[in-house]
């Protein structure tokens, strides 16, 4: 009787460790799938979109129209030598002249309020066809990109796609605006307030050079 009593109890060790790692495993692969679920709320939602829209319209005035004072900026994104694959984009007095006869530059005023009032934290000038960063694990030669892009907006780009098998052919394919958003729940600024931050990414294509 105690060598039955024994054997029971070994395997009823041994039934818990299996059910344990199972239960392990379910919820390690349950968590996994949240967490992606929460990343794809966070991508491409209506409200951002058009908020990129709005940004892409009122840039593309200065960066594709008759202003074209900064086409050295969109040439960053191209230049064979460095090929970074992308472009900040901000309010600075060089993409923003100042109208004549103005001793402020409005143009900037306006821009500066856009960025606050729409909580842009980044915005970017990228290839509309983001195809060739698919197989990225490193930042060098035309993943050099992700050297300056965090994890997050590194995993929001990779889901873009494309067909581009380099960022060579992927510069044939015109441009797109890619830009981050940070605010808190209840829709306000994010301010200082990081840890009641949360993140969205949004992007539209803009054509190519000529705005077309």
């Amino acid at each position: 009787m105690k060598k039955k009593k024994g054997f029971v109890f070994v395997e009823t060790l041994v039934v818990t460790a299996i059910l344990t790692v199972s239960l392990l495993a379910s919820y390690s692969t349950y968590s996994a799938l949240i967490i992606k679920e929460k990343g794809r709320i966070s991508y491409n939602d209506s409200v951002y979109l058009y908020r990129t829209y709005y940004l892409e319209k009122f840039f593309k005035n200065f960066y594709l129209g008759a202003a074209k004072t900064e086409v050295n900026h969109i040439n960053e994104i191209g230049n064979t030598q460095s090929r970074k694959g992308y472009s900040v984009v901000g309010c600075s007095e060089t993409i923003l002249p100042q109208e004549p006869n103005q001793t402020v530059n409005r143009n900037k005023g306006v821009c500066d309020l856009i960025i606050y009032n729409l909580h842009v934290d980044k915005l970017f000038l990228m290839y509309k066809d983001l195809g060739y960063l698919q197989k990225c694990n490193n930042w060098e030669g035309d993943c050099a990109i992700f050297a300056v892009l965090d994890d997050g907006m590194a995993e929001y780009v990779k889901t873009i796609g494309g067909s581009s098998e380099t960022a060579e052919q992927a510069s044939l394919s015109g441009y797109r605006m890619v830009a981050r958003y940070k605010e808190k729940k209840d829709g306000s600024n994010c301010g200082e307030d990081s840890d009641e931050c949360q993140t969205f990414y949004s992007t539209v294509s803009i054509g190519d050079i000529d705005g077309k």
